[in-house]
């Protein structure tokens, strides 16, 4: 029962409240390739998650420097991409979502 009182007086109302749990999404890396350039490299990323309201960023370790946080560029239907260009090859790269989804991986495809 929710009660208010004012100036004007007081008033009781009855208020239902629905608690939505809190959903984390799961992420699937589908491609982490880094490709050797001329002066720096092209790391690819394609995840997908399972809920469409996610969006993704993407966080890469290496040896130096680190790349910030970025976000991905909705492919549709859940799949999600980032190209960055960087040196030197990534240490691992790591997927997050705003719903707290996330994958990583160390294991890189070098072409």
């Amino acid at each position: 029962m929710l009660a208010i009182t004012n100036s004007a007086g007081n008033s009781t109302d009855t208020v239902m409240v629905d608690i939505v749990p809190n959903t984390v999404d799961h992420i699937t890396l589908e491609t982490v390739s880094w490709k050797s350039g001329k002066g720096s490299g092209t790391l690819t990323v394609i995840a997908s998650t399972d809920n469409l309201s996610a969006m993704l960023f993407v966080s890469v370790r290496a040896t130096n420097p680190d790349v910030s946080t970025l976000a991905m560029t909705s492919l549709g239907s859940g799949r999600w991409q980032a190209l960055v260009s960087m040196r030197p090859a990534p240490a691992t790269v790591t997927v997050t979502s705003n719903l707290g989804g996330f994958a990583s991986t160390a294991t890189i495809a070098h072409g």
